[in-house]
């Protein structure tokens, strides 16, 4: 077999692997720098608070009595899903969190908890984003009838 023969052999694949890992590179979600952005027909708004200030709130506010309470050194992250064409909240929902940052490569977190807030459905749990620097917040929406196909939203969050 040909020098030549061989590459055209060899680099074929190797041609072909590159163009599917560019096409998928291309499909993934750039990060949204504010703190709300629409998905498939979803609103979706996050917020981070640090856990010392929930762990300052009164025992009546719902976030001091959620999730077993603030673990130390932690931050509270939460996310309320609206229906974008009816402004409606979504309260049937599973929501998890992944997220990569500073000494965290990814995937971290796991899934958030449904917590009534004001009255209102809002998902949260607690993340360790103490490291000062750009972490991107991964948040997989699943509604029901699309279980395996959550939607899927990526933040960028700065910490100072």
């Amino acid at each position: 077999m040909s020098f030549v023969h061989l590459l055209r052999h060899r680099a074929r694949p190797l041609l072909l692997g590159t163009a599917f890992a560019m096409a998928l590179s291309s499909c993934q979600a750039a990060p949204v720098e504010g703190q709300s952005q629409t998905v498939e027909g979803l609103r979706l708004e996050y917020g981070v608070i640090d856990s010392a200030t929930v762990a300052g709130h009164p025992q009546s506010h719902p976030e001091s009595r959620m999730h077993d309470g603030p673990p130390p050194g932690t931050d509270h992250v939460t996310l309320a899903v609206f229906d974008a064409a009816t402004n409606r909240r979504i309260d049937d929902a599973e929501v998890s969190l992944s997220l990569r940052g500073p000494r965290n490569p990814g995937p971290g977190a796991g899934r958030l908890e449904p917590m009534p807030l004001d009255g209102s459905a809002t998902y949260g749990g607690y993340v360790s984003l103490q490291q000062p620097g750009r972490y991107l917040l991964t948040f997989h929406v699943a509604r029901p009838g699309r279980r395996d196909d959550p939607v899927r939203a990526v933040f960028a969050y700065e910490r100072s």
